[in-house]
């Protein structure tokens, strides 16, 4: 008879207590998500179908079960091991590790509700600027922080991810950020700084929403030390050359918790900060020097088709000079795909958040104009058939010529700008 899943009792019991804690404006102002992550839980459950909306943060989705010792009878309608549907954004209705319903995503939600209560890391306003080679390769991962969580013969894609890079020998390496399930010390130890592959020349990590969860205190800590040294325990910093100048921005300090730091921000709405200003100041320094300009950023710009832009987009293309191009590489969506370019600035959007989490197939994406490319080949992964290839990104920088690739999980070229 196959086995249902469940909850660890010790975070079922965190997530109680934390929520007994929480003030009636604070539980108000998450309700609403949360309510709206369990209406997809159960309308899979009971149809077998996804939604056709897009996936809630599955650090939700079975977070009200664990609240409420599954009042909405969905984990006990549930196998473990088994995928039940994949939704029109690639989302993987399973209950596999990493799928939408697996239930170790609870600890997410638990560490965050405690992050609400204990508070966060005080901001750090200290830039680094990096110089790095005139002629450098970056390698590029985002998502990346699972660990290596199979065995041979069929590893995990962070794994063979992790692998390839480090056969390339780039010169400088960077994390777009995402370590799970939530950031928490031990996660930053030993699912990202003990195996992430260094750069010679500099090895950077960025924060992001699950980072945020812990109060974004383990992300701190782990970039004031070795590989991540040369940020100086700040989460924004520049590297530069003499043709190009890249930015690399936290936007999931300032994003609203109560949207589980989904939403990416440079700073508060309404509220230009030192971050900002910074970017500003690199883009100036580029504009008057003749160099190019590359930004790096947990969040992404554009929704996954590429045909919205949200307020960080805003943020960031208020302080560009307009003409561009500007280089605009993101994560956060686990998936790959270079846009069209977007905005007076020129902005050139790739999302490069395909190195670890499994997704599937996105009949959303198909036939949409604002996409130059996206990954959709199977991963022939006889684990989770559904599963498209991961991979990440390497940016060759050759004086000032730049050459974009795109690779699979394997170390095949998924896509390279001409």
């Amino acid at each position: 008879m196959p086995m249902k899943i469940s909850i660890d009792p010790v975070i079922s019991s965190r997530i109680k207590a934390a929520w007994a804690k929480l003030t009636p404006a604070q539980r108000a102002m998450i309700q609403p998500a949360l309510q709206r992550a369990d209406d997809q839980a159960v309308q899979v459950v009971r149809t077998g179908k996804a939604p056709a909306t897009a996936a809630a943060p599955h650090t939700l989705t079975l977070a009200n079960s664990a609240l409420t010792s599954d009042s909405s009878l969905v984990m006990s309608q549930l196998d473990a091991g088994v995928v039940v549907d994949v939704g029109p954004d690639g989302a993987i209705w399973g209950t596999g590790k990493w799928e939408q319903l697996d239930p170790g995503w609870a600890e997410a939600f638990a560490v965050y509700l405690e992050s609400l209560i204990g508070g966060k890391h005080p901001w750090v306003a200290a830039p680094q600027t990096i110089p790095i080679p005139n002629q450098v390769q970056i390698a590029i991962a985002g998502d990346w922080g699972t660990g290596d969580w199979r065995t041979p013969p069929n590893l995990g894609a962070s794994t063979r991810v992790g692998q390839q890079i480090a056969d390339l020998k780039p010169d400088v390496t960077v994390h777009l950020g995402d370590v799970y399930y939530a950031g928490t010390s031990d996660q930053e130890l030993h699912l990202l700084t003990l195996l992430w592959p260094p750069g010679p020349s500099g090895s950077f990590t960025l924060n992001s929403n699950h980072e945020m969860y812990s109060g974004a205190n383990p992300y701190f800590a782990a970039i004031s030390a070795p590989p991540f040294d040369k940020q100086g325990g700040c989460s924004y910093f520049a590297l530069e050359n003499d043709n190009w100048i890249i930015v690399g921005l936290d936007t999931a300090y300032y994003s609203p918790d109560s949207t589980l730091y989904m939403d990416g921000l440079l700073y508060p709405a309404g509220a230009p900060n030192d971050q900002s200003a910074f970017l500003q100041k690199k883009a100036q320094e580029a504009q008057a020097s003749g160099k190019r300009l590359i930004l790096f950023s947990h969040h992404n710009g554009l929704n996954d088709a590429g045909t919205v832009t949200n307020t960080l987009f805003d943020q960031v293309s208020a302080v560009l000079p307009p003409g561009g191009p500007v280089y605009w590489y993101f994560g956060h969506e686990h998936m790959a795909a270079v846009y069209k370019p977007q905005g007076a600035a020129g902005l050139l959007c790739r999302c490069c958040g395909h190195g670890a989490l499994p997704c599937g197939q996105s009949s959303d994406l198909a036939g949409e104009s604002n996409l130059v490319w996206y990954e959709n080949r199977n991963a022939n992964d006889p684990d989770i058939p559904q599963r498209v290839l991961n991979g990440f990104a390497t940016l060759t920088l050759n004086g000032p010529n730049i050459q974009e690739t795109f690779y699979d999980e394997n170390g095949g070229v998924a896509w390279a700008s001409t």
